[in-house]
């Protein structure tokens, strides 16, 4: 929960500072180190990334990240217009 939220919270300072925003997000990988956190993420997920239509997403479990105190890694890739 804190660790997704904390990541959203960066993750919308960095599409702001870029002039865009979690509409401008084309594709979004979400790295979880727990299976059981899955059915928290989606619904976190569709709270922070809504409404629809999302973005494309993976979701993957995996053995673990870099940092082992890390939880989810999340890795957009955004549409961003330069004027």
């Amino acid at each position: 929960g804190a660790q997704f939220d904390q990541a959203v919270v960066a993750l919308r300072e960095v599409l702001a500072r870029s002039g865009a925003s979690m509409r401008s997000l084309v594709k979004v990988n979400m790295l979880l180190t727990r299976a059981a956190d899955v059915a928290e993420m989606n619904r976190r997920y569709a709270e922070a990334f809504g409404p629809a239509p999302y973005p494309a997403r993976t979701t993957s479990v995996v053995v673990s990240l870099p940092d082992p105190r890390m939880l989810l890694e999340i890795e957009c890739v955004a549409e961003v217009t330069q004027t």
